[in-house]
């Protein structure tokens, strides 16, 4: 498994320290070693960020619950596509590209049942958190159309180009703990987040966990975005296990 990409090790929640690392993007822990945005934008002060609509979010919430409806029907291949591609660059620099890092992925995650672990449900919850992110130049449109300048060119803008939507989810899954004679079904709920972003002239929104993110995390790949963890103020992560009924 990638260093970039760490497993759920349900091991490690249970208090055992044998047990099986379970790979899943809705679960996955993110860790970027280095990114850097494509757009060359100075600036001495953060760029005016507006208040994200209460509808975009809504719609964010509802990207990330399809996905993982997806998902815990089996179907994996849905939750690699979704991943969002600056985050999925960083982290298959050291592995071939894109296409190496996912076909392992599936694998590692088509495997899950066989380590004894199954997943009941996931729900998404309001989405409170948002940023528009993105800063940079793009050609200014009105009515539909470019405008363009003297110099026969298309005008261009400076504004946040992208919505950042932080969407809280709880998931429910139940692991076989082999360690105990006899084998011992296990019931775990986790809370936590995906970080949702979409381009917002044309909404296709992509996802990145937010288990392990912080504030110089997400700036390397987004500049102008706090500085400060608590500035963000990250949805709850958590794990309880559950008593089986």
């Amino acid at each position: 498994m990638p260093e970039c990409f760490r497993s759920l090790d349900v091991a490690r929640i249970s208090g055992h320290s044998k047990g099986v690392k379970t790979p899943l993007l809705l679960l996955s822990i993110l860790t970027l070693n280095a990114c850097c945005q494509d757009d060359d934008v100075r600036a001495s002060t953060v760029p005016k960020r507006n208040i994200v609509p209460m509808e975009v979010k809504e719609r964010a919430q509802a990207a990330v619950q399809e996905v993982v409806n997806k998902t815990i029907r089996g179907d994996f291949q849905a939750a690699l596509n979704s991943m969002n591609p600056e985050f999925l660059q960083v982290m298959a620099r050291p592995f071939g590209g894109p296409q190496r890092l996912k076909a392992q992925l599936l694998r590692q995650m088509q495997d899950m049942g066989k380590n004894g672990v199954t997943f009941q449900a996931a729900i998404t919850r309001r989405a409170d958190i948002a940023f528009e992110v993105d800063y940079g130049f793009e050609d200014l449109i009105v009515d539909g159309k470019k405008v363009m300048g003297e110099d026969g060119k298309p005008k261009q803008v400076a504004r946040y180009r992208k919505w950042m939507v932080f969407v809280p989810t709880v998931k429910d899954f139940q692991y076989l703990d082999r360690s105990t004679k006899p084998a011992k079904l296990r019931s775990f709920r986790k809370w936590d987040f995906e970080i949702a972003i979409s381009p917002k002239d044309q909404e296709k929104w992509t996802f990145v966990n937010g288990n392990g993110m912080n504030a110089l995390q997400l700036r390397k790949v987004f500049k102008f975005l706090p500085k400060e963890d608590k500035e963000f103020q990250f949805p709850e992560i958590k794990t309880e296990e559950l008593e089986l009924k």
